[in-house]
């Protein structure tokens, strides 16, 4: 018997907060700004302060969000530090960590809808993320550099070869990698490092072996955590927590 659920993990090498967002605003801004983000067609994934008192998602993914940047113990002061935000999407971790004070890379395979949507946000936020698309497993220090910090958050299930993902993340990271990805939770084998098989989305999609949290939310593989652990170890990280 097995089930799922999230979980996130810090890997380490042994080698003030600047931005804002509008918070003044009159009832005509609110209504332009809410216009054009109706105007925008799909759902969004992250509930993002767009300023003006307007958020892409409601009250209760807003907690959910923040329960989830608890959970990750995301450092509070990132000041004069690189960040690498892999999967971003449509960008809500980047912001979080521009907000932190980070300078930020954000890295993605963007449809054209979430792209839109993603834009749409970096210039309503007047936000200096840099951004590129590129697949995880290019990652590499002469494509991307290399990074204090390294985020990867609802990547490691969509992969067809995950541990391949985690060489290349390990060669851009220089200091903390925070991991998040969904887990199997096994009845009897938890501490084995075990691993579903992982076809990648496109081929799990096709099969009709992909699972579907939501119309939009889509994972195709999971593994236990002492896999994942085992894995980031072999990937070349030091510590893992």
């Amino acid at each position: 018997l097995f089930g799922s659920g999230a979980c996130s993990l810090r890997a380490c090498n042994l080698r003030k907060a600047t931005m804002t967002v509008p918070k003044h605003t009159n009832a005509t801004e609110k209504e332009a700004l809410r216009k054009e983000l109706d105007a925008l067609k799909g759902p969004w994934h992250s509930p993002i302060d767009l300023g003006h008192g307007v958020n892409t998602g409601d009250a209760l993914a807003q907690r959910r969000f923040a329960r989830r940047i608890k959970l990750m113990q995301i450092p509070g002061n990132l000041t004069g530090k690189r960040v690498l935000d892999i999967g971003a999407y449509d960008g809500f971790f980047s912001f979080e960590f521009e907000r932190r004070g980070a300078e930020v890379l954000s890295v993605d395979i963007w449809t054209d809808a979430m792209w839109e949507k993603f834009q749409f946000a970096i210039e309503k936020r007047k936000s200096q993320i840099k951004h590129k698309r590129i697949d995880v497993h290019d990652l590499t220090p002469d494509e991307v550099g290399t990074f204090d910090v390294v985020f990867c958050a609802g990547v490691l299930y969509h992969l067809r070869h995950p541990l391949l993902a985690l060489e290349a993340i390990r060669s851009v990271t220089g200091g903390l990698l925070i991991l998040e990805t969904w887990t199997l939770m096994p009845f009897i084998h938890e501490r084995f490092p075990m691993i579903g098989f992982f076809p990648g989305d496109e081929e799990a999609i096709a099969s009709g072996h992909a699972h579907k949290r939501h119309a939009h939310k889509i994972f195709c593989a999971a593994a236990t955590i002492s896999w994942i652990q085992a894995a980031l170890r072999s990937a070349g990280f030091d510590k893992v927590e």
